[in-house]
């Protein structure tokens, strides 16, 4: 290696990693398609091997090209923590945030937090991702996202991991279905149901897999799917049963669609935490927006 690796042959390394072509790195960064081929050509001449394999209009990695494409993640990191760094000493006055979540915590607890950091960081970059559990901890992992709102329990050692609140569970049935009128369930009633569940790759539904197991019950599982809202509406319309966090049907009780329902001697709960990647440089932006999140949701566990 001739020492001579610059930063901007790294992006272009990384924009064509990124995209899966060259072709699609050019359009990324606005050069020609030459123009990356020849960054790419001078980047593997100073490593002294290949990063690429041309498999017709797509490029994939070589073992170098995996190895390089994770410094390049640390290496734009520290880049962006310089800038904040050194942006804080005005104040907060520039920057970016990174935060991702799961749909629910975003759609019913989040929204008072992120109203209150933009209002008074106007010139911070909010960027909100929500996905499931596993590719958010991955994200952070490699420095595409500076901070997680995820279920617990998080068991990568990489991780900085902070639980905050306990969430309660409840089992979430048609108001016009006459187990809406007792006021618990048994585990019987359990087993009569048709579930709407979530998918199984997701922590949520790990962890719903689990409690039924412990009860013994084997659901009938009938629809599954993601989306919270959708889950809600075919729960409102008599098409099944779910399992809905307190915070995501709210209001929804007013109006007699849905009823929560506990399981007789059987809490049923959730906690959420803050995730970050273990000793790395936390800015001052991130900082403010993990605690102003820890204010909104660290609270006693529910009493059952």
């Amino acid at each position: 290696m001739g020492g001579r690796v610059d930063l901007h042959q790294l992006r272009v390394f990384h924009s064509a990693v990124s995209t899966g072509s060259f072709t699609h790195a050019s359009r990324e960064l606005r050069l020609s398609q030459s123009t990356v081929s020849q960054h790419i050509k001078r980047l593997e001449e100073e490593l002294g091997c290949p990063l690429f394999i041309r498999v017709g209009k797509r490029v994939l990695l070589t073992e170098a090209g995996k190895l390089l494409r994770q410094h390049c993640e640390r290496i734009f990191q520290d880049v962006r923590n310089a800038e904040m760094s050194i942006s804080e000493l005005t104040g907060m006055r520039r920057g970016k945030v990174r935060l991702g979540t799961g749909a629910t915590t975003l759609i019913y607890q989040l929204p008072p937090v992120l109203e209150t950091y933009q209002a008074r960081f106007p010139n911070i970059e909010l960027i909100v991702v929500s996905d499931i559990t596993d590719n958010i901890l991955r994200s952070v992992q490699t420095h595409r996202l500076d901070l997680g709102l995820v279920m617990l329990p998080v068991e990568e050692r990489d991780l900085q991991v902070e639980p905050l609140c306990v969430e309660e569970l409840r089992i979430a049935v048609p108001s016009r279905h006459p187990f809406a009128r007792k006021r618990t369930l048994s585990h019987a009633d359990l087993g009569q149901l048709r579930f709407i569940l979530y998918e199984q790759k997701t922590v949520m539904r790990r962890l719903i897999d689990k409690f039924f197991a412990d009860l013994g019950v084997t659901p009938h599982i009938t629809m599954v799917m993601e989306n919270i809202e959708a889950i809600k509406s075919l729960v409102g319309a008599g098409l099944g049963a779910s399992v809905l966090p307190v915070h995501a049907v709210g209001e929804e009780t007013v109006d007699r669609k849905v009823r929560l329902m506990r399981v007789s001697k059987h809490p049923f709960q959730r906690q959420l935490g803050l995730v970050t990647l273990k000793s790395s440089y936390i800015p001052n932006a991130v900082r403010k927006m993990a605690q102003m999140i820890r204010e909104e949701l660290q609270s006693p566990a529910p009493r059952n």
